[in-house]
């Protein structure tokens, strides 16, 4: 049974290191709130150094996220979205990876958790609930 509230993108865990979103990501984790999808992993991993590196990632993801799975209607709730997006002209401008995070967190009825303005583009279309882990240019 899921109890996390939020699924965090790359791009939140990415800045983890920083103060100032640690302050607002780094409690809701210890908490245990927030979670992962594969898309998110396969992203982390594929910026570990060495195999080292790549394993101490894969370990802190197993233990320090819940994992919420992204089945057939996921990929198929990407693609509406990419469609819709396509009919406003800007189907191109949300990257593939952010549709599929958006589309796994609307489905577990989670807040995503991000540092990129592509899920507000998401968002416009899905009205799921998003949030800047800290407010747009202050943890670049």
């Amino acid at each position: 049974m899921a109890v996390a509230r939020y699924l965090a993108d790359t791009s939140a865990l990415a800045r983890l290191h920083k103060p100032v979103v640690y302050e607002f990501l780094g409690p809701l984790i210890e908490a245990g709130l927030v979670a992962i999808c594969s898309m998110v992993e396969l992203e982390i991993l594929y910026s570990a150094r060495n195999k080292g590196d790549y394993e101490s990632r894969r370990t802190q993801l197993e233990t320090g996220f819940e994992r919420l799975p992204s089945p057939d209607e996921v990929w198929q709730r990407a693609v509406e979205v990419q469609q819709a997006l396509a009919g406003r002209g800007s189907h191109r401008g949300v990257k593939l990876p952010d549709l599929l995070i958006a589309a796994t967190a609307e489905r577990h009825g989670v807040v995503l958790l991000h540092y990129d303005i592509d899920y507000d583009d998401i968002a416009a279309i899905t009205d799921q609930p998003t949030r800047w882990v800290v407010p747009p240019g202050t943890a670049d």
